[in-house]
């Protein structure tokens, strides 16, 4: 007998992060593995990611699109979600799976699990735990939280987290980070062989990764922070910088303008839409520094020993490592944080930072976890609200 397990993935990011998961579980000859594929994976806007996730060699199962490409606010990003909770819902309907696999905190992956959980669908949730207070995520992820069944979260404090929204410590599962495995265990580019793949030299200076998505708990005020930032990076016009666009998220296409517009009149600039996870891991690897507000900049950049900058509130609530300097969204501020990053000391900070993010293993822990769950049919996705002891 096997086991019918999806996994659902919505954007470039956090298919990078899970795909040494879906790799074991497309291995592993217990499971029937189905990958629906849906967001902005199959929008040409955003880089038709689809195509990354070809190369890999997984089949896809479905694929699902979502209206991303009519507007860039709030109320579009809405309707996608509710778009994409109609039809998940017709997909589960018809190809109901024993076990759902989902991660984060994204407003497509919490239509998913809405649809599943009302359908009585376990869900398997990563990234749980975590706090991103300048953003929808925050609230999107701890309500994924609440339709999940199992949890595997990055870290023992994230752990408690879990526990502490009323879910059970017997289901919640302390396995560290899928984006530390990829650091500890892909196969990377060197810079010369970066750049031959970027068409991009990247080898004459010092160069860093960016990467900025909108605040999307803030009102208009992506396109002011974003120009800010780029004020800092032209205050060094020796470096390079490897631009990664915004994700489908509101503002994200009035920032991916800026990008594109501003990166065509500089040299030093490369803007991409996406470069896959191989690609970008080895360009963190070579990178003098992590600049932005995204998550990777948490997660990745420390474990590759290299600095981040994180601007913003965006990331605020999440654990840091040392190798992370915070900074408000001012180009003065970000100036400072960049030269500080620079230094000798702070470089030394980062070569010698400990990722609190697990070691390596994370793909097989949740595996075996599965597995676990797996065998022990029949199951019920009735859950116990698991209270904390009474604090005298």
């Amino acid at each position: 007998m096997k086991y019918t397990v999806c996994a659902v993935t919505g954007s470039r990011a956090e298919f990078g992060i899970l795909l040494p998961l879906l790799l074991r579980l497309n291995d592993c000859p217990e499971i029937e593995f189905r990958l629906a594929v849906t967001g902005s994976h199959l929008s040409t806007a955003y880089g038709h990611t689809l195509d990354e996730i070809r190369r890999t060699g997984l089949p896809i199962h479905a694929r699902i699109p979502l209206p991303l490409g009519e507007g860039d606010d709030k109320a579009h990003m809405i309707q996608a979600a509710g778009a994409a909770m109609s039809a998940f819902a017709d997909y589960f309907s018809a190809h109901r799976p024993d076990l759902l696999v989902v991660l984060g905190d994204r407003y497509e992956i919490f239509a998913v699990s809405a649809a599943a959980a009302m359908l009585g669908i376990p869900i398997a949730h990563l990234h749980g735990g975590e706090t991103t207070e300048g953003a929808v995520d925050e609230f999107l992820r701890h309500s994924i939280t609440k339709m999940s069944y199992l949890h595997f979260v990055s870290c023992e404090a994230y752990r408690r987290r879990v526990i502490q929204l009323g879910e059970a410590p017997e289901r919640v599962f302390n396995v560290g980070a899928l984006s530390t495995e990829n650091c500890l265990r892909t196969p990377l580019l060197s810079v010369e062989e970066l750049s031959e793949s970027l068409q991009f030299d990247l080898s004459a200076g010092p160069y860093s990764v960016v990467t900025f998505h909108p605040v999307t708990l803030e009102d208009n005020t992506a396109e002011r922070q974003l120009h800010e930032l780029i004020a800092a990076m032209d205050a060094f016009p020796a470096m390079s910088y490897i631009v990664t666009l915004a994700n489908a998220d509101a503002g994200g296409r009035a920032i991916n303008a800026i990008w594109q517009a501003e990166g065509a009149s500089r040299k030093n600039w490369l803007v991409v839409s996406s470069l896959g996870m191989r690609r970008y891991l080895s360009a963190l690897k070579g990178a003098e520094m992590m600049l932005g507000n995204s998550s990777s900049g948490i997660t990745e950049a420390p474990a590759m020993h290299i600095p981040t900058v994180n601007i913003g509130d965006r990331q605020k609530g999440r654990m840091r490592a040392e190798s992370v300097i915070d900074c408000p969204p001012e180009r003065a501020a970000v100036t400072a944080a960049m030269k500080k990053a620079m230094t000798p000391e702070f470089k030394a900070i980062a070569a010698n930072t400990d990722s609190p993010f697990g070691d390596g293993r994370t793909s097989e822990k949740i595996l075996s976890e599965l597995l676990r769950f797996l065998r022990s049919a029949p199951h019920n996705t009735k859950k116990t609200f698991y209270d904390l002891p009474v604090m005298k």
